[in-house]
């Protein structure tokens, strides 16, 4: 399937990236060895678009699926098309033709981040860097919360990784610091040093946004029972805690 779009998107001069539940299960295989607990059955590619003329050329090569003017049908599989770039409103959403309003802040910036990886068969593909996937959840989660919960566990998952293999390595190596002013807590150090990652990513406007997300108690309340980690609370805060602290840093 992959293959199939990486096809037509050379066709079409399309750069994409693969983001979402998928982009996750490729990271996890990478970095733990093994696919995260919660399966996906869709693929979300997120296209770098100039208008919807653009969109619907590239979009005509494919099959629509359903209702919903993004969702097509590739090799028997749900891929979602997100465009982005040239295509969004100053307020960083696109307007389909429907009149459904979407946010896509954070994808242009998961790009400049982006990750090859090398797929069986010598197919190469670009994902979002780990922190760049975590910002991308915790935004969706924002726009999503009221809706479903899959976002946030899917960013309990990447809170793992951050002290997991290569990671645990740093933490124990470069991030020393880390480890040390959270009490040599790898899980914990792990969740401030995601958090602390992820401004860097934004424009002001952008940090804007992620403050007023994690600067709300309620919010990071809810955000905790939604990650459904051990410890859900300490670590939700780490990550508050590293998000508001490169912020600050970085003014």
């Amino acid at each position: 399937m992959l293959a199939r779009v990486d096809a037509i998107a050379r066709a079409e001069a399309v750069d994409y990236l693969v983001v979402g539940a998928t982009a996750r299960t490729i990271l996890s295989i990478g970095l733990v060895g093994g696919p995260p607990e919660r399966a996906t059955e869709d693929i979300d590619i997120a296209a770098a678009m100039g208008t919807w003329d653009d969109f619907e050329q590239f979009v005509s090569r494919l099959e629509p699926y359903g209702r919903s003017a993004h969702s097509f049908l590739v090799e028997g599989v749900e891929v979602d098309v997100l465009p982005y770039g040239a295509i969004e409103d100053e307020d960083r959403t696109i307007l389909w033709p429907d009149d459904h309003r979407m946010n896509v802040r954070g994808l242009r910036e998961a790009v400049a981040s982006a990750e090859p990886v090398l797929l069986p068969g010598g197919l190469v593909i670009k994902v979002p860097a780990v922190p760049a996937l975590a910002l991308l959840k915790l935004l969706t989660w924002w726009d999503r919360r009221v809706e479903t919960t899959r976002d946030a566990i899917d960013l309990g998952t990447m809170i793992g990784w951050y002290s997991s293999g290569p990671y645990l390595d740093r933490l124990y190596g470069e991030e020393l610091e880390v480890l040390e002013r959270n009490g040599y807590d790898p899980a914990l150090a792990g969740a401030w040093l995601l958090g602390s990652h992820m401004p860097g990513l934004l424009d002001l406007e952008g940090v804007a946004v992620l403050l007023g997300i994690v600067g709300d108690d309620d919010v990071l309340a809810r955000l905790a029972n939604d990650v459904r980690l051990p410890r859900r609370g300490r670590l939700v805060e780490a990550l508050a805690d590293g998000i508001k602290e490169a912020s600050s840093f970085g003014a």
